[in-house]
């Protein structure tokens, strides 16, 4: 992504604000729905090792769990033999697979649900108070 030069409509009459750092935008530079700023998303790309590692914790032993389960399940009415062996092996690292691709799309789902939530942590917008009555 390349940074993007705010022009001065982006100060002066912005008409929306990226949801998560409050940077201001006119209507030539909105951003689309369920997108950030280009410095929010590079936060994002820069997570991506984050979420990779979540992935590579929690789909292996999963996959194993659910397809061992499965082939458990499936051998007592298996064909019998070595062939129906083989076919409820491969039914199972099948479904294994499924499910992986399953739970890598599921934590990029709710990562990216979380990200696009994420609101700033910065200070709130100044205000004026009443100045204090002199007597």
């Amino acid at each position: 992504m390349g940074t993007l030069r705010r022009c001065d409509d982006c100060t002066d009459h912005p008409v929306m604000r990226c949801g998560r750092c409050t940077s201001t935008r006119c209507a030539k530079h909105a951003l689309a729905p369920g997108t950030r700023c280009e410095r929010c998303e590079r936060d994002w790309n820069d997570e991506a090792p984050t979420r990779r590692a979540a992935k590579l914790i929690f789909v292996p032993p999963i996959a194993i769990l659910v397809g061992g389960l499965l082939f458990g399940l499936l051998l007592p009415i298996s064909l019998g033999g070595a062939i129906g062996a083989a076919i409820m092996c491969a039914i199972a690292c099948g479904t294994a697979v499924g499910t992986c691709a399953g739970a890598c799309r599921l934590v990029d789902h709710s990562a990216r649900a979380l990200f696009l939530r994420e609101r700033a942590g910065g200070l709130p917008p100044a205000r004026l108070l009443p100045s204090p009555k002199h007597r």
